[in-house]
């Protein structure tokens, strides 16, 4: 409402002239002398459902504005067609009768500076007169007014902005696409011609009736010719207040130097919400420290991602999902479909935080979209994000990404004996454990691991106490009692914030009928956390690992033996797996499990590494032959094939498509974090390192894995603090003294060192492994008679069986042995030891990588394990301490 009462349009339907987007106009209300305005939002709403329907609607004039019939320059102004935060826009007409033409007159406000302003026409008026392209709204004329205002005249365009033109007309995805590829092209003239936009944004694009865009209002451009810059001005603080902050990159909310690749940036911006109709980034300020951060550092969801959510919507209030959807001339699960795979890549390319990394030209991204639209092959990359950005943070849960948050605990059994492991204890973990396989599979739902939640097995656990420990939104809790061959099973789904239950459910079920029990709960837990189901994400939860119900009853074993997290129940999990699998060959989960298990074998040292990784690799491998899309197989795959053969580019494939299958798969964050880190990309493997640990919390492993990535990045301080927190949390844990223990050896931290070595001991079942470990921090705290000692054992065991000389040689570096260090390496190297793929970054190794003599043989030892690090290791490793 104006202060006359009168409505006046908060979104210009002519001329697109507006600063801000339509839920942040704080500058119009001012303007329109109004403090609030309720009333707006349900206007809004009527006016877009008239457009969209095909009518017109015609707004009241305000014919107490005091400018309309004054003449400006050689044009009448007929009436206001626009606001924003510089002033408004009318539709002129020519005064003088000459001939007819309609014009669209900026005229500036009082207050802001004319000489800004008029260097900013200047500037303009140049940049536009060498733009002459059919998409390129151009620059008429433009002076001064009698009293002093400021005014631009240019073309008039008769359209609407470009999101109320594609939804008016129900547009769909491939329609939308070709209509920003014309923008696109525009873009790309204006940057041969050395300008760059810079304040790209669907308001500054109108489309004509006839479906042609043009792109509006170079005022804040950047000239790059230095002959024709000498107007121009530098990014200051008012022309950062003039730029809009949703479309804005990050380089330009930082004040650096915008170039092409920056509008490429606000065209992937323009390009996520016209297929949509949801902001990537959520502003929940307008205070310029909380913009600069969202832009800077919080990564977008894939746009697939998006379309549940409703509280970041292009429009706020006036539209709803459906309405969206039928914008789209689609419903949910159609528009998923469309939008998953290629476009979800070639936005989020365009979005990345490095200009490096994104489209280098508006031609780029246009020619990427050719070639979805043409079923071809397109450039973008699976998306990864960004190492140095981060997730937005979880308000109120953790919808960052559209993602409901679920723990599902052990069921609690009934009449059973609880004595007995052999017993049917095994349904408690198993069939918790297969109803977590078998929702992560939906895209939207963020499953807490098994290990997360096997503390909350006993009778005596409160449901709501463990989901406010994981930090979920919901818990599934449950009972399951079998009597002979009937089993009955009473759930309950607990919405953690409200401390309510959303669902309650009973299935009695045959025993042999357990495959159908887990279908019907699955469905029914979906059902309740994701009402919109993609008929992708339907197809995978409905999709059986077996069809044979004693064959998922092995596995359902396997399962419970494997997460008691012991030899004897890793040993048990492989003879239930093998039991599965000569039940059903083609049972895809068992081979993964089984890879998991010679994969263990081979970091704790218990047989030969190159056995245990060819094993590990061919059961990988078959259970990635029969399943496809299964994230497990994958990344026991991408771990074998690194450790095991040196193959870094196939390891890294692996992780990618696990973590691509399944976003929520902490293992395969962990194992990529490892990766990661052993090539000298710490940055990029601590940001996996967190995502494991955010995923899994309560897993011990997974801390440590983050403390172990920090002590190859040199960040020993925090390497310390983070040993320190497992600790704290998990005291009998004997990994976390073994790591904390390693650090605190290289800090100088002898003694301390020690006493969490012999904690480490303590904890520990003794073999080689442990007395390794041990003679090392022995070396590091000068006992060099008791380290001695240890090498003299571990020598007479390595006539017996394996020990890593890797390990070995730590301890000879550790007592200032080079020669020896180097002669154990070697042997390591002859005997492709695993734990070589850690050579080019150990921090110990770094004064024998530098030493003028010996340097070179070590140098001939890296190159043996075909690490990509050894590019990163000859600059100095030493060099990246801290």
């Amino acid at each position: 409402m104006t202060a006359t009462g009168r409505w006046q349009p908060s979104e210009n339907i002519c001329q697109g002239e507006s600063d801000l987007p339509a839920d942040q106009r704080e500058t119009d209300l001012v303007l329109l002398g109004a403090e609030d305005d309720p009333l707006r939002t349900a206007v809004d709403t009527l006016l877009l459902r008239h457009t969209q329907a095909g009518e017109s609607v015609e707004t009241e004039l305000l014919t107490d504005d005091p400018l309309i019939g004054r003449r400006v320059g050689a044009y009448r102004l007929v009436r206001e067609i626009g606001r924003g935060g510089m002033g408004a826009v009318y539709l002129g007409a020519r005064a003088d009768n000459e001939f007819r033409k309609q014009v669209a007159v900026k005229l500036i406000k009082r207050g802001m500076d004319s000489d800004f302003i008029l260097r900013r026409f200047r500037r303009e008026r140049q940049i536009l007169a060498s733009l002459d392209h059919p998409h390129i709204a151009r620059l008429l004329d433009g002076g001064t007014t009698a009293d002093g205002l400021p005014y631009f005249v240019m073309e008039h365009i008769e359209g609407q902005p470009l999101y109320r033109h594609c939804d008016a007309r129900q547009l769909v995805i491939a329609e939308r696409l070709r209509l920003f590829q014309l923008i696109c092209e525009a873009v790309q003239f204006a940057h041969q011609n050395l300008v760059v936009h810079r304040d790209i944004k669907p308001s500054n694009i109108l489309v004509t009736a006839d479906g042609a865009p043009r792109l509006l209002d170079f005022g804040i451009a950047k000239l790059l010719q230095p002959e024709l810059a000498a107007d121009t001005i530098d990014v200051t603080g008012t022309a950062l207040r003039m730029m809009t902050p949703e479309y804005a990159s990050p380089e330009q909310v930082r004040g650096e130097r915008a170039k092409p690749t920056s509008d490429v940036y606000s065209l992937g911006t323009v390009l996520y919400e016209l297929l949509t109709g949801q902001r990537p980034l959520r502003l929940r300020s307008r205070a310029m420290h909380e913009i600069a951060r969202v832009v800077c550092e919080e990564e977008p969801e894939l746009p697939s991602a998006s379309l549940t959510r409703a509280d970041h919507l292009t429009l706020p209030g006036a539209l709803t999902l459906d309405a969206i959807y039928h914008a789209r001339g689609a419903d949910l699960e159609t528009l998923q479909r469309e939008l998953a795979g290629n476009l979800d890549r070639i936005v989020l390319k365009a979005l990345r935080k490095d200009p490096r990394q994104r489209y280098q030209s508006a031609a780029e991204l246009r020619e990427d979209i050719a070639r979805h639209l043409d079923g071809r092959p397109i450039s973008a990359p699976v998306y990864i994000p960004d190492p140095r950005a981060t997730r937005p943070l979880p308000a109120p849960r953790e919808q960052a990404s559209g993602t409901t948050s679920i723990a599902i605990l052990p069921l609690k059994l009934l009449a059973f004996p609880v004595q007995e492991d052999t017993g049917e204890k095994y349904l408690s973990v198993g069939f918790a454990d297969a109803l977590i396989t078998r929702l992560s599979n939906v895209r939207s739902l963020a499953v807490r691991p098994t290990s997360s939640v096997l503390r909350y097995g006993d009778d005596t656990a409160d449901p709501l106490a463990a989901g406010r420990e994981l930090k979920v939104d919901f818990v599934l809790d449950g009972r399951i009692k079998r009597t002979g061959d009937r089993m009955r099973v009473s759930l309950q789904l607990l919405d953690v914030r409200q401390g309510a239950s959303a669902w309650a459910q009973q299935f009695d079920e045959r025993f042999t009928d357990v495959l159908s029990l887990e279908d019907a709960v699955t469905a029914q837990v979906a059902k309740v956390l994701v009402p919109r189901l993609t008929g992708e994400e339907r197809r995978q939860l409905n999709k059986r690992g077996t069809n044979d119900p004693a064959a998922f009853e092995a596995y359902l074993r396997g399962r419970y033996h494997w997460n008691t997290f012991t030899e004897e129940g890793f040993a048990k999990a492989l003879v239930a797996y093998h039991q599965a699998i000569a039940l059903d060959p083609q049972y895809a989960l068992p081979y993964a499990g089984i890879a998991d298990y010679y994969n263990w074998l081979g970091v704790y040292g218990v047989l030969p590494p190159h056995e245990c990784y060819r094993a590990a690799s061919a059961a990988a491998a078959k259970a990635i032959e029969l399943d496809r899309e299964l994230s497990e197989g994958y990344a026991a795959l991408g771990f074998a094939v690194l450790v095991g053969d040196y193959d870094w580019a196939r390891g890294e494939e692996a992780c990618r498509r696990a973590i691509e299958l399944n976003p929520h798969n902490a293992h395969a964050h962990i194992c990529y974090s490892l990766q990661l880190t052993m090539e000298g990309r710490f940055e990029e493997g601590l940001a996996h390192a967190r995502r494991g640990l955010e995923l899994d919390p309560l897993t011990p492993y997974n801390g440590h894995n983050l403390g172990w990535c920090l002590y190859f990045a040199r960040r020993f301080d925090e390497s310390v603090a983070q040993y320190r927190r497992v600790i704290a949390a998990h005291p009998l844990y004997p990994m976390a003294h073994y790591g904390l223990s390693w650090t605190l050896r290289l800090m100088g931290a002898r003694e301390e060192a020690l006493s969490e070595a012999k904690r480490w001991v303590e904890l520990s079942n003794e073999g080689p492994l442990v007395l390794l470990l041990y003679g090392q921090a022995l070396a590091a705290a000068g006992l060099r008679e008791e380290a001695a000692a240890i090498l003299d054992k571990l020598m007479g065991i390595a006539t017996e069986r394996y020990i890593s000389f890797y390990l070995v040689a730590l301890i000879h570096c550790l007592l200032g042995n080079n020669e020896k260090t180097l002669e154990c390496l070697e042997r390591a190297c002859t005997e492709r030891e695993a734990w070589l793929v850690w050579l080019a970054v150990e921090p110990a190794f770094d004064g024998l990588r530098n030493d003028p003599h010996l340097g070179p043989r070590f140098a001939a030892l890296l190159q043996q394990t075909n690490n990509p690090a050894a590019s990163w290791e000859t600059r100095g490793c030493a060099a990246n301490t801290t």
